[in-house]
């Protein structure tokens, strides 16, 4: 979160390292017989070569890469690339490929982007993660559990959160939030969450093929207003742009969740620190976006996850896009799995616990009661202290619970915008 991804020049002329089947010989002899390195120099592909290899989708087949996420069982439909990097090269190239998103956004501190500039940017690097990720499918050992299925070691799964951070980051501007983060003001992150985070406006398509997004490019930084916008029935464009950066985020959630890779699972030990900060900017990013549609119809539905709202009968379908009930359907569904999951966890806890001590815990709320208090929250508060229990259970890496303050804190802002909502009046 606070350092600099800098590619040093020495770095750029390197080869990306060769495939597993040769660094993992046992012995120099094994070596040999797998060729050596004469088959490492004949595999060896440099790592410029295969940067650009990856920037230049765009340019190769500008429809070949749709909006094809990865599934558990590594299928993939996108071709066009002869691109085989080895496991070690892909967990590089993605992280190249964050690099190149910073250096993009650097050349534009201080002034605002044009819509051109912006359009450009999501039509060069969009592409590009698509094809990295038909790269990292085209191995058939690459595979999302923990462990790797086929002994490869962590390095493939350890990939796929920093992939799903690049989608995610390619629309929405965190940097001014981690800032924030950095020197622990909770509170500025969350106002900056909600007032001055920058949206990616584009010109492409929506998640759906249905999706509103067609309107002229735009690229909103400063102060968002908080006032008529929220009062009328239709969406904004920060919305709406919002909305797609939500979706990666939110299919980064399920599937993490459906392939047993949270923080409530038992495999936790296993995961990287990129997945704890891919949980963090995606719950931001899902709350972010369902606070601002709590703020512009909350006046005529109630609180979302607290009113027993139907989305498909009136207010809600006259205020609801067919994607915004998608995904906040999807996001409840997200929170109702991850509890089961976290509240399974606490009770074979609480077991343990009252076996070493019966009286240990009194007067203390434990984490099944936490838990359980979240049914009170809206949908946004929800999903920001679902995760922030989780990542204080992330033993492992200690900024976890720091990511955790932050979560809730910014919780306690979207439970004051929900209810501010509520009783807004037209103006």
């Amino acid at each position: 979160y606070n350092q600099t991804p800098a590619i040093t020049n020495s770095e750029i002329l390197l080869a990306l390292p060769c495939d597993e089947e040769l660094w993992t010989a046992d012995s120099a002899r094994e070596w040999a017989a797998r060729g050596g390195a004469q088959a490492a120099e004949a595999s060896a592909t440099p790592f410029s070569a295969a940067l650009s290899d990856l920037l230049t989708a765009n340019q190769r087949q500008q429809n070949m890469y749709g909006y094809n996420r990865y599934s558990p069982n590594g299928d993939s439909n996108g071709v066009g690339s002869q691109l085989r990097p080895s496991t070690f090269g892909c967990l590089i190239l993605i992280n190249a490929l964050h690099n190149y998103i910073w250096e993009t956004r650097s050349r534009h501190i201080g002034r605002q982007w044009t819509a051109q500039e912006t359009e450009s940017m999501v039509a060069h690097i969009e592409p590009a993660l698509n094809a990295w990720q038909a790269a990292w499918k085209a191995n058939d050992r690459h595979k999302l559990q923990r462990p790797n299925p086929f002994g490869l070691g962590p390095l493939a799964a350890d990939s796929i959160p920093l992939l799903d951070l690049a989608f995610v980051r390619l629309f929405v501007n965190l940097g001014r939030s981690k800032e924030a983060f950095w020197q622990r003001d909770f509170e500025a992150m969350s106002e900056e969450l909600a007032c001055g985070i920058d949206i990616a406006q584009t010109g492409s398509p929506d998640h759906s093929s249905n999706g509103s997004s067609g309107d002229s490019p735009d690229f909103l930084q400063g102060a968002y207003s908080h006032g008529q916008a929220h009062l009328s029935g239709h969406s904004s464009k920060r919305e709406r742009h919002l909305r797609k950066a939500a979706f990666y985020a939110a299919d980064s959630l399920v599937i993490s969740s459906k392939c047993n890779l949270t923080f409530a699972d038992s495999s936790a030990h296993e995961l990287p620190i990129q997945s704890a900060i891919c949980f963090l900017d995606c719950a931001q990013v899902l709350a972010e976006w369902e606070t601002t549609v709590q703020e512009r119809i909350g006046r005529y539905v109630g609180v979302l996850g607290q009113a027993d709202v139907d989305y498909g009968q009136v207010p809600a379908v006259m205020l609801l896009d067919t994607e915004d009930v998608e995904l906040l359907t999807k996001m409840e569904s997200i929170c109702t799995v991850m509890e089961e999951k976290m509240a399974m966890q606490a009770k074979m806890l609480a077991h343990e616990m009252d076996s070493l001590d019966p009286n240990g815990s009194m007067g203390i709320p434990s984490p099944l009661d936490r838990l359980n208090g979240l049914s009170k929250c809206g949908l946004g508060s929800r999903i920001l202290r679902m995760t922030a229990q989780m990542l204080e259970k992330a033993a492992v890496w200690p900024v976890t619970h720091v990511m955790a303050s932050a979560l809730e804190t910014q919780a306690a802002h979207a439970d004051r915008r929900a209810e501010s909502s509520v009783t807004a009046v037209a103006a």
